[in-house]
């Protein structure tokens, strides 16, 4: 099983704090997530090559 980033999971704790963001939101997208390692991957690349998120 493929594990998220710490930049990945911190994104995703941002996100879950924005308003009218639910924690069904919020477990649907992580579950949609992890359970492609393809697309854990993606993101832990994609955010290993981005700026620190303000």
């Amino acid at each position: 099983m493929s594990v998220l980033s710490p930049k990945a999971e911190s994104l995703l704790t941002t996100l879950a704090s924005q308003p009218g963001v639910t924690p069904q939101h919020m477990d649907g997208l992580r579950d949609a997530i992890t359970r492609s390692p393809a697309l854990v991957d993606l993101c832990n690349d994609t955010l290993a090559c981005a700026a620190p998120v303000m």
